[in-house]
């Protein structure tokens, strides 16, 4: 009774690979309800509890091949992701990116990111990203388009994900199918052995199953929210008055930072002078000044003596 048990569930997982090779969907979940059958014939308390614990296994692997090849059905809604990339030129940055934020909360979309940096001494220069609803997705550009002084560049893009969307829905639905018969041989099962590659086979299943549907979530949420990415640089025309590339408060400024060079400069050298440069000077001269002291006290003793009368002769 058990080897041909065996004998048919290897008959029956042939047969499985052949129609799965032939794309057949709906014949490879009837070859798996029938092995599941000829497996439940056989003693569950026997030997041929490892066998029905490695069929879901095999049919883990086939199911997901039997509808790879779907294709999308003429009245299925289009998954487009689409992102946008412009540069503007505003009057005032700060306040451009504002009110692009507040175009993304009050449309139902929010902020990704966005940073302001000082470009220049008097200018300030900044990006954001937004996600916007997909069928608010060109009123959006409009509307930043009309905050700009001048559009300098805009790029859009799509990409269609239907078909993965319909090919990944197809393989979850197979996955599915498959973990529920698992889990009724979960049920079948009379050894510990037996349950537990059961159990095994089962986590994997809903492993991939949690995977697909992760997928299947980034894929919906970004088709339905698009992405808008905007540079923004301030306009020239609101800059300070140049005349002929001369900024009177840039003069200003250079001559402020010269004239704190040269006190600090100065208050350097001062230090540099009472600490460092007089004890050397003192070391070397002193030897000097000794010497020089020594003979100008010899010099005034020698003309002591010489302007001094001698003492009168006795008689």
């Amino acid at each position: 009774m058990k080897r041909r048990n065996v004998v048919l569930v290897v008959l029956v997982l042939v047969a499985a690979g052949l129609l799965a090779a032939c794309g057949g969907s709906a014949q490879m979940v009837e070859v798996t309800r029938l092995s599941s059958e000829v497996v439940a014939e056989g003693d569950m308390a026997g030997a041929a509890a490892p066998e029905m614990a490695a069929l879901p296994e095999e049919a883990a692997m086939e199911a997901p091949m039997a509808d790879t090849a779907a294709q999308v059905a003429p009245g299925q809604e289009r998954l487009i992701i689409r992102t946008a990339d412009m540069a503007i030129v505003a009057t005032d940055t700060e306040v451009a990116l504002a009110r692009i934020a507040e175009m993304a909360n009050s449309s139902g979309g929010w902020v990704v990111g966005s940073n302001v940096y000082q470009s220049t001494e008097t200018a300030k220069t900044g990006y954001i990203q937004i996600r916007v609803p997909s069928e608010g997705f060109q009123s959006v550009l409009d509307a930043i388009a009309g905050l700009a002084v001048e559009v300098s560049s805009l790029s859009t893009s799509g990409q269609d994900v239907t078909e993965e969307y319909v090919d990944l829905s197809s393989q979850l639905t197979n996955l599915e199918a498959t973990a529920a018969r698992v889990r009724t041989f979960l049920d079948d099962a009379t050894r510990v052995q037996d349950a537990l590659a059961v159990n095994s086979e089962l986590s994997r299943l809903e492993g991939e199953i949690a995977v697909i549907k992760g997928r299947m979530q980034y894929l919906d949420q970004s088709a339905s929210f698009s992405s808008i990415t905007v540079n923004v640089t301030p306009d020239e025309l609101t800059q300070p008055i140049e005349v002929a590339g001369w900024q009177p408060q840039g003069a200003a400024k250079r001559a402020v930072e010269a004239l704190i060079n040269a006190l600090q400069t100065l208050a350097d050298l001062i230090i540099w002078f009472a600490i460092f440069v007089l004890p050397v000077l003192a070391l070397i001269l002193l030897p000097f000044l000794l010497i020089i002291w020594l003979i100008r006290r010899l010099r005034r003793r020698e003309r002591v003596e010489t302007t001094t009368p001698p003492p009168p002769a006795e008689k």
